[in-house]
């Protein structure tokens, strides 16, 4: 059975972005730059990250100035800090010095464990940070809802649901919280309470995302597949440029067995970011749909992206079963286990091609011989190429093979020798164009060799 990429399904674990708001929230105190300044270190100002830096960094340089003058500087200097990019080492040092300056600044400690969630390190630290935040100032709904994304990460689900319920409790139309406790709920399998959440948080703020795209996975848990497609049609509407959300609308397609436009969605999302997940996702529709050759396609590609990808050693394990592959199916599947020892489908795979080894042999099998009038113009069990393994494997491209070199045969006896010539160089150019290119991701086989017998049929009348 085909699987799919977990992470590529919905988003709590993804960092959230920095939230640049929070100090023009969270701060009244205004800092008056010095007079030739171009602007004031202003908490919340949109003036470029250069010049609020220049203008806090006079501020912070003055050491007559109060310490909580110097310190409510350098908590804005690292909010600008934190906007420009490589900038975040700087911003973390100078909360360093403004929690120096003044410990008891529940923003600093605030933004400090956000800062340290943003930067995916050390997060007991920054749920320290944030917890001490709290501790100075037990009404600040940002600190528990930004403590509560921490604990989803260290899935520590229970203590997480409880800061965003504090967080709502504090903040009703705090849609951030409503967002995050939906993931955080989904994580936990009550798709129910994720969806009610994430709808909450829609109505209060109807552009996010984010929000679309993780309520189309709640809704794909529950089967609702029609809804799903549409929440991350929403999400890919209102941000176009995030290839997860081109991938998580091909699986729900492909769920409804709409191959062919779940594979546009991973073509669109590959071209955003080649990813061995995208890939994956994309092999398996092309296995669904029979293409046999581009799934094997994609599937190397994932491999070559990520040789550790315990799924696509799974899906590709399918993929080799259904071409009669049994040897290259159990190494396949005996990667994914060594990789993910979890893996209930690749547990039950190898178990089945061990036992499918041992009653009937590793070598492919010949389904169909050359002349038994019903299977492709070539003996399969002589088959090399894989493209003769994948026709071989599937009975319609066998009789459609079979078909195309009867119908060339005929027409071959009946030609004149120039004529002749030149059906000859049509079709050595057919097969060689269709081994080059069956594996290339798109590349329909049975369309090509339906299209090859309709053209020689007509040829022929």
């Amino acid at each position: 059975m085909c699987g799919t990429h977990p992470s590529a399904q919905m988003f709590p674990f993804a960092k959230i972005p920095f939230r640049a708001v929070l100090l023009s929230a969270a701060m009244s105190l205004i800092i008056a730059a010095p007079a030739s300044a171009a602007v004031d270190c202003v908490s919340g100002s949109k003036a470029a990250p250069a010049e609020l830096i220049t203008a806090c960094s006079a501020i912070v340089d003055q050491t007559a100035n109060p310490s909580s003058d110097r310190a409510a500087a350098l908590l804005v200097r690292a909010d600008a800090s934190a906007r420009i990019s490589g900038g975040l080492t700087q911003a973390l040092r100078d909360i360093d010095r403004a929690i120096t300056l003044d410990g008891k600044n529940a923003k600093a400690w605030r933004l400090r464990g956000d800062l340290l969630r943003e930067a995916g390190g050390d997060l007991g630290r920054a749920a320290a940070d944030l917890s001490k935040a709290i501790e100075l100032d037990a009404e600040d709904a940002e600190a528990y809802e930004l403590r509560g994304v921490v604990y989803t990460n260290q899935r520590r689900l229970e203590r997480a649901l409880a800061d965003y319920d504090r967080a709502i409790k504090l903040k009703p139309d705090y849609a951030q919280a409503w967002s995050d406790r939906g993931a955080t709920y989904y994580l936990g399998g009550d798709n129910e309470k994720a969806i009610r959440d994430l709808s909450e948080a829609l109505r209060l703020d109807p552009n996010r995302a984010r929000s679309y795209t993780n309520r189309g996975a709640a809704y794909k848990k529950l089967g609702q597949l029609d809804k799903s497609v549409a929440d991350d049609g929403e999400a890919i509407r209102l941000d176009p440029k995030v290839p997860e959300y081109y991938d998580n609308r091909g699986l729900s397609l492909a769920a409804m067995g709409k191959y062919d436009e779940a594979i546009a969605d991973y073509d669109q999302a590959l071209r955003l970011a080649p990813k061995p997940n995208f890939f994956t996702n994309r092999g398996d529709s092309y296995q669904l749909k029979g293409e046999l050759g581009a799934a094997l396609g994609d599937y190397e590609s994932a491999l070559k992206l990520d040789p550790n990808f315990a799924q696509t050693y799974n899906n590709r394990a399918v993929l080799y079963k259904k071409m009669g592959e049994r040897r290259k199916a159990l190494a396949d599947y005996e990667t994914a286990l060594k990789l993910d020892p979890g893996n209930d489908n690749a547990a039950a795979g190898r178990r089945t091609m061990i036992a499918e080894i041992a009653k009937f042999g590793a070598e492919p099998p010949r389904p169909l011989a050359a002349n038994s009038g019903n299977g492709p113009s070539f003996d399969c069990a002589t088959a090399k190429r894989e493209v003769e393994k994948v026709i071989c494997a599937d009975p319609q491209l066998g009789v459609l093979d079979r078909q195309i070199a009867e119908t060339y045969e005929r027409m071959l006896k009946s030609a004149g020798k120039r004529s002749a010539g030149d059906l000859r160089k049509t079709q050595r150019d057919f097969l060689a164009t269709r081994d080059a290119s069956f594996r290339r991701p798109g590349y329909d086989l049975k369309k090509i060799m339906q299209e090859r017998l309709q053209k020689l049929n007509a040829m022929e009348s």
